[in-house]
């Protein structure tokens, strides 16, 4: 039996990436990837589904990679607690060639990316690189958004016109253009996010669909 690695962490700092992997075989060279293509990133190692549960209700990431066979088990439990705790994650999961059926559910169901094993160092870096890109674009989305949620209730509270003297008249409506800039602000920044929403739609369908390809292209 290998070591135990539900425990591992290394020692450097953000992105944190979450690894549930079972077997060594796999694990080793994903962590030498990291260190050939020089990718500055944080991580966790949890050998069981059970464990990276866990992991995820403790701390937040910004990717997951799991083995087909973690991501699969109880009904696809992993992928979904991951979907539900960490919205903007991007999940991607580990196959050989023999795991084809597998690793096609699991991307259905709404893996972000594959990582065909073995695995070729500079391929995984890239696809690695690409999975914290979207992540970053989901995560500036959503912290637009309850911004822009913030700005809608403050307006939505302005009283309006009341019966008040000249002053405080002249004072009002200059306020009420200041709102009406803000409003035409909110506007194209509201334009500004359904374009990158729908670029962060795009990235993901044709990541899945290059990930099928390339799991069509494994040799059987």
């Amino acid at each position: 039996m290998g070591p135990d690695l539900s425990h591992v962490t290394s020692l450097g700092r953000l992105p944190r990436l979450l690894i549930a992997e079972s077997n060594l075989s796999t694990f080793e060279p994903l962590i030498r990837t990291f260190r050939d293509e020089q990718l500055a990133i944080d991580f966790d190692v949890c050998t069981s589904h059970w464990n990276a549960v866990w992991k995820l209700l403790a701390s937040p990431y910004q990717l997951i990679i799991s083995g087909v066979h973690l991501a699969e088990r109880h009904d696809f439990f992993l992928l979904k607690r991951a979907q539900a705790l960490q919205t903007f994650v991007p999940f991607m999961v580990t196959a050989s060639a023999s795991q084809k059926e597998v690793a096609c559910r699991v991307l259905k169901h709404g893996a972000f990316d594959l990582i065909p094993t073995p695995l070729d160092h500079e391929q995984t870096g890239n696809t690695i690189r690409l999975a914290l890109w979207q992540n970053k674009l989901m995560e500036l989305l959503a912290r637009r958004e309850k911004a822009l949620e913030k700005y809608r209730r403050h307006l939505d509270a302005y009283p309006g016109t009341r019966r008040m003297d000249e002053t405080f008249h002249n004072a009002l409506s200059s306020i009420q253009r200041t709102v009406s800039c803000f409003e035409e602000s909110i506007q194209a920044i509201e334009e500004s996010m359904k374009c990158l929403s729908d670029l962060a739609r795009v990235v993901e369908q044709e990541v899945r669909a290059r990930a099928l390809e390339r799991l069509d292209s494994l040799p059987n």
